[in-house]
């Protein structure tokens, strides 16, 4: 089908496609386009409050005051029922002398045993037996320290094998250094908001967590011990065999920090 007008011709199709290209060519306007990381198309949308953060630290001293003690009883004999009996009576005896002294025996520990034969420079059967067993003392005394350091001097069977020092007052302690932690906080937050004319409100927090920092050898003590080392006081082979009880109930210091955030949620106004 063909058209006329104004003496212009025009076919039904190249008019329909005429008017599909004239309406492709009408502009286009892009919506803008946003790019960034997730957390600064977070701040773009949503814009965060106007917030502070407000450091708070506290520290508490006190001193360890349990020494769990390791004594190691090893006995040996010809057969293994005479060295299980040895390591027994002798096991019983340090225990007499320890209640004895004072320590409760709700703080004596008397581990089983371990046993292992020994054999001979060529014989096939053991020529002997040794049994071993452990005593563990909780004391909370420099005097109690001594008592089982003592026993391990005594008797060649006795080793002084360990020592570990414990403040029995941990949990609580870690409560309170919070605590004043938290109250170190506070007391800014109310400066800040009485001098500035703020008023903050907490909506989040940092916890730092609990360190105990045990005091270091005083440098002087150490120097000495050093100095009696390099003189010939005392043999590698004393510093070896000798209990190992010190430290003693030393200091110990806990200390943490914990950052709360606040928003500000108002200003005074001039």
């Amino acid at each position: 089908m063909r058209k006329q007008r104004n003496g212009l011709i025009l076919s039904g199709t190249f008019g329909t496609t005429f008017l599909i290209a004239m309406g492709l060519a009408t502009p286009v306007f892009a919506q803008p386009q946003l790019s960034g990381t997730p957390d600064e198309l977070r701040g773009f949308l949503y814009p965060r409050a106007n917030t502070v953060n407000i450091s708070g630290e506290a520290e508490l001293n006190a001193y360890k005051d349990i020494a769990r003690v390791s004594l190691l009883v090893t006995t040996e004999a010809r057969n293994l029922n005479q060295a299980m009996s040895l390591n027994e009576e002798l096991r019983g005896d340090l225990i007499t002398q320890f209640t004895a002294a004072g320590i409760p025996a709700a703080d004596i520990n008397n581990s089983k045993f371990a046993s292992s034969p020994q054999y001979g420079l060529f014989g096939r059967n053991p020529s002997s037996y040794e049994v071993s067993a452990r005593l563990d003392v909780e004391v909370s005394s420099e005097q109690a320290l001594q008592l089982l350091a003592a026993a391990a001097d005594e008797y060649d069977e006795v080793e002084f094998e360990r020592v570990e020092f414990e403040h029995s007052e941990e949990e609580a302690f870690e409560d309170e250094v919070r605590e004043l932690a938290l109250q170190d906080v506070m007391e800014q937050k109310a400066f800040y908001e009485d001098t500035l004319g703020l008023e903050l409100r907490a909506i989040n927090f940092f916890y730092g967590g609990i360190r105990q920092m045990a005091r270091a050898m005083p440098a002087t003590l150490a120097m000495e011990e050093m100095a009696m080392d390099a003189v010939g006081g005392r043999t590698a082979a004393a510093i070896t065999s000798a209990p190992a009880v010190a430290p003693s109930f030393d200091e110990v210091e806990y200390q943490t920090s914990v950052t709360v955030v606040f928003e500000i949620v108002s200003e005074s106004q001039d």
